[in-house]
């Protein structure tokens, strides 16, 4: 039930390198599965939330423990996962023949995958948000980390990733030439 100032270094130590290997991995994960905006554009959305769940840690001025590196870590993988399913369907969408610029591709991906992210947020917030009423002094940490994190990703996963992607010059074109590409050195 204690754990001692030493001990409790190291585990704060390993959890923090867990982080940096896990975010290497989602990295690595990223560049390979998506065009290389689009990856940035993830990347930037989950530092975007991560670094606000942390500011909002500050400002309230919560203890940093293991709790709240977990709770960090399920905001890494909550908001990553939002943001692939959006930029997997934008994904779809540029690979297709399609006459939609950008912007409009973006929309509709959106749009696509809009209900599935308010359902699914929503429900989790409702959980979380229990536990944060409910959970007492030992989950406070990790159930505000949660909270606060999937708030924040579910809005950046719609705004932030999308408009970074449009920002560094994603076109329907980067994908579709890519498709060329594949089917010639078939």
């Amino acid at each position: 039930t204690i754990v001692g100032p030493q001990v409790g270094a190291e585990l704060f130590q390993q959890g923090m390198l867990a982080v940096l290997v896990a975010s290497l991995a989602i990295s690595v994960y990223l560049a390979v599965r998506f065009e290389w905006r689009q990856a940035i554009g993830i990347l930037v959305s989950v530092l975007h939330d991560g670094l606000v769940a942390l500011g909002l840690l500050a400002l309230f001025n919560i203890e940093f423990d293991l709790n709240v590196i977990a709770g960090l870590m399920a905001v890494i993988g909550y908001s990553l996962n939002d943001s692939i399913v959006i930029s997997d369907r934008l994904r779809d969408l540029l690979s297709s023949r399609t006459q939609m610029g950008i912007h409009d591709c973006s929309d509709v991906a959106i749009k696509a995958t809009f209900s599935r992210t308010m359902i699914t947020s929503g429900t989790t917030l409702f959980t979380v948000g229990a536990l944060l009423l409910f959970g007492g002094d030992a989950l406070y940490g990790f159930s505000f980390t949660l909270f606060a994190g999937i708030l924040v990703g579910t809005i950046s996963s719609i705004t932030v990733a999308s408009t970074v992607q449009e920002l560094l010059g994603l076109t329907p074109q980067a994908y579709q030439k890519k498709e060329e590409e594949l089917a010639e050195a078939a």
